[in-house]
């Protein structure tokens, strides 16, 4: 599956094949990532996954997507709208690429530590 790839700490999008997409993405992403979850959908297709438990980590640097910070590196899927298989992601590098703020270490550990302290609210109608 094409797939690309969101290097936070190498600075560099990158289209990639992923064989096995689960094991392929948790080596892309790194930091013995063993889960994946959704960052955010970029289109219809594609979206922007990340690690599930990425924020227990130290250490790592980040990005913003448009608005959205991510701690770590990510890899970006695509689906088959009809039965949501996995498929070639139809978003190229220079679509992502100028909407990517890349965010070092330092400044990576002090808006991972603001958002772990403000804990969710979950709100019922």
């Amino acid at each position: 599956m094409k797939s690309i790839s969101i290097n936070s700490e190498n600075r560099e999008v990158k289209e990639v094949t992923l064989v096995d997409t689960l094991n392929d993405s948790y080596a892309q992403i790194g930091n013995n990532c063993s889960m994946v979850q959704t960052g955010e959908y970029i289109n219809r297709t594609d979206a922007i996954m990340v690690d599930e438990e990425g924020y227990f980590k130290e250490g790592l640097c980040g990005f913003f997507y448009g608005e959205n910070f991510y701690y770590g590196n990510a890899v970006v899927w695509g689906m088959n709208p009809e039965d949501g298989d996995d498929a070639d992601c139809s978003v190229k590098v220079e679509d992502i690429l100028p909407k990517i703020q890349w965010v070092d270490a330092n400044t990576a550990i002090r808006i991972r530590a603001r958002i772990m302290s403000n804990p969710y609210t979950i709100t019922s109608f």
